[in-house]
């Protein structure tokens, strides 16, 4: 037989109390003394009392779930900074729903999927569509934008000064004398964009070579090693959209017994991640980035709207790593 779940009247019950003094004492509300709060506490616990937060949420209008949307299960940057993520909303009292997806921009079905579970808010690592901005003032789940820039003036947006980091890397190449490089890209997002142009300018304008671009997701093998036809015009270094790619480049590069080929990576996982096989990568403060989208993101929930949110975090590229 299938035990039942035990509620708040049955703490009250045995404790002696109301429902809503076991409901203020578990809150640890002002108006309960000391003594009843302890009462009431060592009953629930005795009892395996479960506070239930779909209830809770009804009561009050918030649900305090957020669904964080990403698109790439093993880019372990998304696991640090879903972590960080997931750390600050619990601060907060708010619970995360994880949802990885094929696609490359958050659309009508991913919002819908995420409104059906009545979350409070969603934060996304994809770019919305245009399907998905018509729809914000329907059902007035707010999204922040986490990661990229987006045009649409009703989403708050954190990301990183990507264009800095394209510039920071083409100065380390140049500095090195490297002049034949090659940007790895993936997709259209506008953070991959921004990185590559910021690399391209400053190349330019140093009179080397623009870039080759290189997209990983199209034919990306075949292309590799077509860059290595001629040994005159062969790429020197690869600037690579995140460190993942870079290992992947590295790991390419030794197989083939390659040498003498800079690879710089962007995300610097490395930070919150031992790995032996050190790499140089551009980097910023992924906590604070994190604090910030969830202060942002619990202000919409709680507070509604106001200015626009569009903050740009600083970078750097890891001077203690040496090619």
């Amino acid at each position: 037989m299938k035990k039942m779940r035990v509620t708040v009247r049955d703490v009250a019950r045995v404790a002696n109390v109301t429902p809503q003094t076991v409901s203020r004492a578990i809150r640890n509300a002002p108006e309960v003394s000391a003594e009843t709060r302890e009462k009431v506490l060592k009953v629930a616990a005795e009892l395996n009392y479960v506070k239930n937060n779909s209830a809770s949420s009804l009561r009050c209008g918030n649900s305090k779930l957020i669904v964080i949307i990403y698109d790439h299960l093993v880019n372990v940057y998304f696991s640090i900074m879903i972590d960080y993520l997931q750390a600050c909303f619990r601060e907060r009292d708010y619970s995360i729903l994880m949802m990885s997806v094929t696609k490359h921009r958050l659309d009508r079905a991913d919002y819908e999927f995420a409104v059906s579970h009545n979350v409070a808010g969603i934060i996304s690592f994809l770019e919305p569509s245009e399907e998905v901005t018509e729809m914000l003032d329907s059902f007035v789940v707010p999204i922040l934008l986490f990661g990229r820039r987006t045009d649409v003036k009703s989403i708050d947006y954190i990301c990183m000064d990507d264009e800095k980091g394209g510039r920071l890397a083409a100065r380390r190449f140049l500095e090195e004398g490297c002049r034949r490089s090659v940007y790895v890209s993936v997709g259209t997002a506008s953070c991959a964009y921004d990185r590559f142009m910021g690399f391209k300018r400053e190349l330019e304008n140093a009179g080397a070579r623009t870039p080759v671009l290189l997209d990983s997701m199209e034919n990306f093998e075949e292309k590799f090693f077509a860059l290595f036809a001629n040994s005159e015009t062969s790429p020197d270094s690869f600037f690579c959209f995140s460190d993942m790619i870079a290992f992947d480049i590295v790991c390419r590069l030794e197989k083939a017994g390659i040498e003498n080929v800079q690879v710089i990576g962007f995300d610097d996982i490395q930070k919150e991640i031992r790995i032996p096989r050190r790499l140089v990568s551009v980097g910023t403060d992924k906590r604070a980035m994190a604090e910030r989208a969830v202060n942002v993101l619990v202000s919409r929930i709680e507070k509604g709207r106001g200015p626009r949110v569009s903050d740009t975090f600083d970078v750097y590229l890891d001077e203690n790593l040496v090619f």
